[in-house]
């Protein structure tokens, strides 16, 4: 699928330079998005997320996890998983000194592709997109990977915005205008092609999108609650986890193009720093 959009022009390149040397593409949206979760609606929605994503990890388990996403945020919560090796990917684009900007504990950080990841297939127990898909040039084929890679029975958790929501009084602000947000049902799907069954209903959070305004009063700090808690599916961002389930087709014509990568496998925290050399 990702390798016919190659020959139609559909997959841009992760990093492009526009006319007066600007960044343009993937490193364009991680860019905005990046800066704009510095700001006052950005902080809050990294503090709605942080105890939610927390206690979703905390259930991986496993030799291995592998952190893909937009940003470093929130890498921190993957301290109470029970896994053995924990593994942050940066943009190959980004050096992996310059993507995180405070080192965290225990976590390797590797220089990647998303849609080239240097990891032998069924090699990982877990892995965490943390708004990568939002901003990935070529969605299904960062899911495909993150598929390719897991185990039998490993967990998939995809933290995402949700363009069914009130995401469309936010487009217009620079830092959501060219990201593209997968909706719930839309990502259900293509789970199901890769051969993952979601584990339970996803989790909604943030209504009010990413609106820069803030709850005061009474009534409006109830009726976040309120929506906390019946969880009506437009959220403006959602978590949703899925397990792998045996076998799945997933198509490897980039393999069969330019020859096999040398992967390497995910197993103990020094073969991620070998994969990292290799490149």
């Amino acid at each position: 699928m990702a390798n016919a959009g190659k020959k139609h022009g559909g997959k841009e390149p992760c990093r492009e330079l526009g006319a007066a040397g600007r960044l343009t593409g993937t490193a364009a949206r991680q860019s905005r998005l990046a800066a704009w979760l510095t700001t006052p609606a950005g902080c809050r929605l990294l503090a709605a997320q942080r105890p939610l994503v927390r206690e979703t990890v905390r259930r991986f388990h496993g030799d291995s996890l592998l952190w893909i996403g937009a940003t470093a945020d929130l890498v921190d919560t993957t301290d109470q998983c029970m896994v053995r090796a924990r593994i942050c990917t940066a943009q190959s684009h980004v050096p992996p000194r310059a993507f995180v900007a405070k080192p965290t504990p225990g976590v390797d950080i590797v220089a990647a592709d998303p849609t080239e990841l240097p990891f032998a297939s069924a090699s990982v127990d877990g892995v965490v997109l943390c708004h990568a898909l939002d901003v990935a040039a070529d969605r299904r084929a960062t899911l495909r990977e993150a598929a390719r890679i897991l185990k039998s029975g490993g967990r998939l958790a995809v933290v995402g915005f949700n363009p069914l929501s009130m995401w469309f009084l936010t487009k217009p602000l620079p830092a959501f205008r060219e990201l593209r947000p997968v909706s719930v049902p839309r990502l259900s799907e293509w789970l199901t092609v890769l051969g993952l069954a979601r584990e339970t209903r996803p989790v909604y959070l943030n209504y009010r999108a990413a609106l820069p305004t803030a709850l005061e009063g009474g009534w409006w700090q109830s009726a976040s609650a309120w929506l906390n808690r019946v969880q009506p599916p437009f959220g403006g961002a959602y978590i949703l986890v899925a397990t792998k389930e045996g076998r799945a087709f997933l198509y490897q014509g980039h393999d069969q193009r330019h020859g096999r990568r040398e992967l390497a496998p995910v197993v103990m925290p020094n073969a991620t720093r070998q994969a990292d050399s290799a490149q």
